[in-house]
């Protein structure tokens, strides 16, 4: 999804209790680090930073950028694969629909597996699952397969997204988690641009392999390139070790101890026996047993716990919150995802229709007579997709970048209400313009200003979700209002599709009513700005 997700992980990772010095921060040489040894916290501030975590932060940012690709090529390939697939604007809602469906679905898998056997296996294993099922997808020759593929490369999307940041955030300090963070989220937005970019030197162009029997054109080229970077990003992370608190919460003392000193190497330049900490304590963790013979006890004990969490969710004192932040996450993903993965396509048409009718102006919906909901385009034509289609996404990709910045430097100035509330309510005037504009040039502007102010609602959204419950609920909180979002963009693109070339209206005017209903109600929630963590 887009950039954002700093917030989400950086609470939900903080050790209760902070040391107040390191032990190599001891001034009396003769004074010896307590019994008890250390707390994970210093045992990381005491690594140092630098080599170790700048390309871990590499890593992570194109892990996420890697998964920003695969959702987005989708859309963008939907006009060049119109032809070859043989498909109908639901079928092109319905495929983006089942993307989503994949990552809500993997999400959760990933996500308990990720506790059980570690971050760094699973999330190896969920970028091959993503990157073999865009691979196998871009030979895919009839529908039915292709769909199969992307839902299974959705399902790799879906654990990928949440295990970056767990992964990344437990070898950050505290002081440097936002940070690095933030970094990581910016990697969605370059996912973006180079989807973009990769998609106006390729799809245009009549390359690749044509015959009855067996094609592996352009557009299919361009498919398996996205796949490549979470294919590289998974064979690198052989070499990234476990997470150091993954291996503590095990009571693997050892293990951990001997990656801390690693890393403690690289950063220095020393040899790891000089690493100043000799104990680690694992106070304030939740020591699981590792053992194979405990899997399903493993599993049924995190079920049974995300049963009561979530129900703990909808008592009398977190009922309301709880309600409105279903409700504004359905809103905004619906809105969005509703939206602007179909912009490639609404995109394509415009710029199909002006250049067969120059003179003419007419608005996307106006387009519905001359499109309909079974395919027209010319399919013995050389360019299925024209080449000013795919500037007008790389130009929406890139508008989000100084929207960014400004939450950077100015979330905590203005608050997260005022950022969810003014994105919101922009973001749905934007849609609702989009309806009447009659021009290509109005509606790339239109996009582009849709694309950026709904970038500062996520940020906002993101902040809200990790401040408003409280500490025992965070995490479950955050996945089940993740749900209602996947739900909401599951729903958006099932809508769009079935009613984008017959009542074009419908759509668009629900898209939206619902960032505005969306936003408004995020006056109703409390303030959380420069407010302690409950």
């Amino acid at each position: 999804m887009p950039s954002g997700h700093l917030h989400i992980l950086m609470e939900d990772n903080m050790i209760m209790e902070r040391r107040n010095l390191l032990n190599s921060e001891y001034e009396d040489e003769e004074q010896d680090p307590p019994d008890e040894g250390v707390d994970y916290e210093d045992a990381i501030s005491a690594t140092g930073y630098g080599k170790f975590q700048y390309w871990l932060i590499g890593v992570g940012g194109f892990a996420n950028a890697s998964d920003a690709i695969e959702i987005l090529c989708i859309s963008i390939l939907l006009p060049a694969a119109e032809c070859d697939l043989h498909m109908t604007s639901f079928d092109k809602g319905l495929l983006i629909a089942l993307v989503f469906l994949g990552m809500m679905i993997g999400g959760y898998i990933w996500g308990c597996l990720g506790d059980i056997y570690g971050r760094k296996h699973v999330l190896i294993v969920s970028l091959l699952v993503n990157s073999l099922g865009g691979i196998i997808s871009s030979f895919a020759q009839e529908f039915p397969l292709f769909i199969t593929m992307r839902f299974i490369s959705g399902l790799g999307v879906g654990g990928s997204i949440p295990l970056v940041w767990a992964y990344v955030s437990e070898f950050q300090p505290a002081k440097k988690r936002g940070g690095a963070l933030s970094v990581i989220a910016a990697f969605w937005m370059i996912g973006n641009i180079l989807v973009a970019a990769m998609a106006l030197a390729i799809i245009p162009h009549n390359i690749g392999i044509v015959n009855p029997t067996f094609s592996y054109n352009s557009w299919r080229i361009f498919l398996t390139l996205c796949a490549i970077p979470s294919l590289l990003i998974a064979l690198i992370m052989l070499w990234l070790p476990e997470s150091p608190m993954f291996l503590l919460n095990k009571g693997k003392h050892k293990e951990a101890m001997e990656i801390l000193q690693n890393i403690y190497s690289l950063n220095n330049g020393k040899s790891s026996k000089n690493f100043p900490i000799t104990k680690l304590n694992s106070a304030g963790l939740k020591i699981q047993a590792s053992s194979s013979s405990s899997w399903w006890r493993s599993t049924k004990d995190a079920f049974s716990s995300t049963l009561r969490q979530t129900m703990s969710l909808f008592s009398s004192s977190l009922l309301r919150i709880t309600i409105l932040m279903l409700i504004i996450n359905f809103a905004i993903q619906f809105g969005y995802y509703g939206l602007w993965l179909w912009f490639p396509e609404l995109f394509n048409r415009l710029e199909t229709y002006y250049k067969e009718h120059p003179d003419d102006r007419v608005s996307v919906c106006e387009l519905t007579a001359f499109h309909g909901n079974a395919t027209t385009l010319d399919c013995d034509s050389d360019t299925l997709v024209d080449p000013q289609a795919l500037v007008n996404t790389l130009i929406t990709a890139t508008s989000a970048f100084p929207a960014n910045v400004w939450t950077i430097f100015a979330m905590d100035k203005l608050g997260r209400k005022f950022f969810l509330v003014f994105s919101m309510v922009l973001s749905g005037l934007a849609a609702f313009g989009i309806y009447f504009v009659k021009s290509s040039t109005d509606n790339l502007i239109l996009g582009c200003v849709f694309g950026a102010v709904s970038t500062m609602g996520f940020n906002a959204l993101d902040c809200l979700g990790a401040e408003l419950f409280p500490t025992h609920l965070r995490s479950t909180a955050l996945a089940v209002t993740l749900l209602s979002a996947r739900i909401g963009a599951i729903v958006g693109n099932l809508v769009f599709g079935a009613l984008i070339d017959v009542h074009c209206a419908i759509p668009m005017f629900l898209v939206a009513i619902l960032l505005i209903g969306g936003g408004l109600l995020g006056l109703l929630l409390p303030n959380t700005t420069r407010v302690a963590l409950k």
